[in-house]
């Protein structure tokens, strides 16, 4: 800590601990590059997923409202209400859906996704080293019977 932290009245008065400097840029650059982009999308596709299900769950409870008052006024506006609020709560739940598909193309590294796949084994042996593997797993078979 340095002598200005001491010194300061205000963090003192409010109890807050005083702030380090970070003197290099490198250390600065360390500090950035902990928090890795994946971490970012992570924490966004959370923070997306939580804020569409309170819209889905806040917009079915004032479905549910709007479905009473539409059924006691009978008003043809209410019922308009009731179809526009439905189409959103259907078009937030399409929204939920391609976020959830987002994520997993994110997430999926292109790499793994469109390289081809190759599986080869190959056993190089001579023609009397495979006959003596022959002969030793027909052994194992009938010993095994």
């Amino acid at each position: 800590m340095t002598d200005n932290a001491n010194n300061d009245p205000i963090g003192k008065a409010l109890g807050l601990n005083p702030v380090e400097r970070i003197d290099s840029i490198a250390e600065t650059v360390k500090l950035l590059e902990q928090k890795s982009l994946s971490d970012s999308a992570t924490d966004d596709f959370t923070l997306a997923r939580k804020n569409l299900h309170s819209i889905i769950q806040s917009g079915s409870d004032a479905l549910d409202e709007l479905l009473m008052v539409a059924s006691q006024s009978q008003h043809p506006r209410a019922y308009e209400v009731i179809s526009t609020l439905i189409k959103t709560l259907v078009d937030a739940n399409k929204d939920l859906l391609e976020l959830q598909k987002k994520i997993r193309d994110i997430s999926t590294p292109e790499d793994t996704v469109n390289a081809p796949r190759t599986i080869n084994n190959t056993l190089v042996v001579t023609t009397a080293e495979l006959t003596k593997m022959i002969e030793n797993a027909r052994g194992n078979i009938i010993n095994d019977k």
